[in-house]
């Protein structure tokens, strides 16, 4: 498995198509006064083909800083960064990784290379608004992030079921 930085010119909007987004939850995270609790919430996520086209798109757009891990040719996870820091913030987009791939650390390499980009960068912390799915939640504080008091607004708002989240950089 390999890790690369996504090159516009090779990658096409298809290239997501057979990517298995899906994600069964259990549970998700809910804000109850000034807490989160778990409430049991079983269903499942997943994208459409428009959907996929999209971010791939996205994923090609020069705003982002993005990278893909592929197996012999196969996109098994992606992440993409915005470029622009907000406050000395570098916003992690999106991270994901193919349901048939995970818990083999794949995500692990792929925030390493993201914590890498916003160093380079000099951002102080990595933002994210997570899904509130008690898994994506609990990946994100195993990298380290905790939820924040000082979210970035216009994502709180546009994002409001999301937990804003910051990791530091060191």
């Amino acid at each position: 498995m390999k890790i690369v930085k996504v090159i516009r010119d090779i990658f096409p909007e298809i290239s997501l198509d057979n990517f298995n987004r899906q994600q069964k939850i259990t549970r998700i995270y809910v804000k109850k006064g000034d807490t989160y609790v778990l409430e049991e919430q079983p269903g499942v996520m997943d994208w459409s083909i428009d959907k996929k086209r999209e971010v791939a798109q996205d994923l090609m757009d020069s705003k982002y800083i993005s990278y893909l891990a592929i197996e012999e040719a196969r996109i098994i996870g992606f992440m993409s960064l915005v470029k622009e820091l907000v406050s000395e913030r570098m916003i992690l987009d999106l991270i994901q990784v193919d349901m048939d791939f995970r818990g083999q650390g794949i995500g692990r390499r792929l925030w390493r290379k993201a914590v890498e980009e916003a160093r380079l960068i000099g951002a102080k912390e990595l933002y994210i608004s997570a899904c509130p799915s008690e898994e994506t939640i609990h990946f994100y504080k195993a990298m380290g992030a905790e939820v924040t008091n000082n979210p970035i607004m216009a994502i709180a708002e546009d994002e409001p079921d999301d937990l804003q989240m910051v990791c530091k950089i060191n």
